[in-house]
């Protein structure tokens, strides 16, 4: 196994597919990512972030983590994994506190906590709010940029390393602007069933070019958000606006992929983890007031 070193080989341990079983019995697979929130110096709050859609009506849900090499001073991933399996699994996960956006969370502490119990580390590499962009860094921007998806389309993976899928696409509207009025913007890239979930980063390796044109050589890095939902083509020829699907089974209806994707805004991912550290805060589960 590889170890991690440029940001994009980062990103390939960022993310962890989500594999379900529905209460009607079908399947469903989706993306979740780590975002780790900071609550003081001395402590933080890792999550898995993912669609609502992703998690609703799921009875059991699994995630296949890395497990860390052991013995070394900077953690890197061992080449070995396992199944953490969980029941009840969409009660473990808490909704964005505005039933509007379809984003939800599961506290990964847990998680870590089944593992060490079975003798393993988990190795993963998370997002901070330090990588989501401000309003202001936002709006330096242009309205076409070059950002990469992370996720398991059509449930396509590599399954002998357990890593994702990293696809390359551009902004469709300006980050900076919410469209329809609603936090979110929209990306060209193929957004297919699996996908849902998937973190949409700005990257820019190397170099990029400001709004006044100007070639600045360096790179550019952050969190634009999380791709939940797309417009279809109906077989009729209608537009419809729909989650991306967990289950990667052909839609009759959508002959034809549109081949845009709509992204929740990254601060929406800052104000359901901020809502999560409240709520843990009020139970006692982190100290302070």
């Amino acid at each position: 196994m590889i170890t991690p070193t440029a940001l994009t080989e980062r990103l390939l341990f960022t993310t962890v597919r989500i594999e379900t079983t529905l209460r009607n019995c079908s399947t469903g697979v989706g993306t979740g990512f780590f975002f780790t929130m900071t609550i003081d110096d001395t402590k933080s709050f890792p999550l898995i972030v993912t669609n609502r859609h992703v998690v609703q009506e799921a009875t059991n849900g699994s995630f296949q983590l890395h497990e860390a090499q052991p013995g070394v001073s900077q953690p890197k991933p061992s080449g070995r994994f396992f199944t953490i399996e969980i029941d009840n699994f969409e009660s473990q996960w808490i909704s964005h506190p505005n039933p509007g956006v379809d984003l939800c969370a599961m506290p990964f502490q847990p998680l870590r906590a089944r593992a060490e119990e079975a003798g393993k580390t988990i190795f993963n590499v998370s997002f901070d709010e330090g990588l989501v962009l401000s309003g202001e860094q936002l709006e330096k921007l242009t309205a076409v940029e070059d950002i990469l998806l992370v996720g398991y389309p059509i449930g396509l993976w590599d399954k002998k390393n357990n890593l994702p899928l990293i696809r390359r696409g551009i902004t469709a509207s300006h980050p900076a602007i919410g469209f329809l009025g609603k936090p979110q913007f929209v990306i060209d890239a193929a957004c297919f069933p699996g996908s849902s979930g998937s973190p949409v980063v700005l990257a820019n390796m190397g170099s990029y070019y400001t709004k006044d044109g100007s070639l600045v050589v360096g790179t550019r890095f952050g969190l634009l958000g999380i791709l939940h939902a797309g417009p279809q083509w109906t077989a009729k020829g209608d537009i419809e606006i729909k989650p991306i699907p967990t289950a990667a089974l052909p839609v009759a209806k959508t002959p034809l992929m549109i081949h845009l994707g709509y992204v929740i805004k990254a601060r929406e991912i800052l104000t359901l983890a901020e809502y999560i550290t409240q709520q843990a805060r009020k139970r006692g589960q982190l100290g302070g007031s």
